[in-house]
């Protein structure tokens, strides 16, 4: 490893993993119903389309209640505000737009895209 790779790790968000996983698909009711009535997972929220994203719901395969599970794009956790608002900073420094910060339920979240143009979102805990 290069001596700046060693800082940009050092200088790295505090990540905890994933938040959920994205599944992208054509018939969202269809979905939902294979992993409810299939594999027996709890839904936790089917959501209308708004101004930031199309209709979209989300299944946790436990129980875990800080975590989504399946939803419409990746998601990473942070550990706290002070972790999303770092975060948004560092992202702003190499030119990243993101959403506003927004109150999604027991988490604050936002996003921005990759290089590759994929909604990449931090969550983290709302306190």
């Amino acid at each position: 490893m290069t001596d700046h790779s060693a800082d940009v790790l050092q200088s790295a968000p505090a990540w905890r993993g994933f938040h959920h996983v994205a599944l992208v698909t054509r018939d969202l009711d269809a979905t939902m119903s294979f992993y409810r009535d299939v594999l027996g997972m709890e839904v936790v929220f089917i959501l209308p389309a708004g101004e930031l994203h199309g209709r979209h719901g989300a299944v946790r395969p436990g129980g875990e209640l800080d975590r989504t599970g399946l939803h419409s794009h990746i998601s990473l956790a942070l550990p706290d505000e002070a972790a999303g608002l770092a975060l948004r900073e560092r992202l702003t420094r190499h030119g990243v737009e993101t959403t506003p910060i927004m109150d999604q339920g027991p988490v604050r979240n936002m996003g921005s895209a990759d290089n590759n143009g994929l909604l990449v979102e931090a969550a983290w805990p709302k306190l």
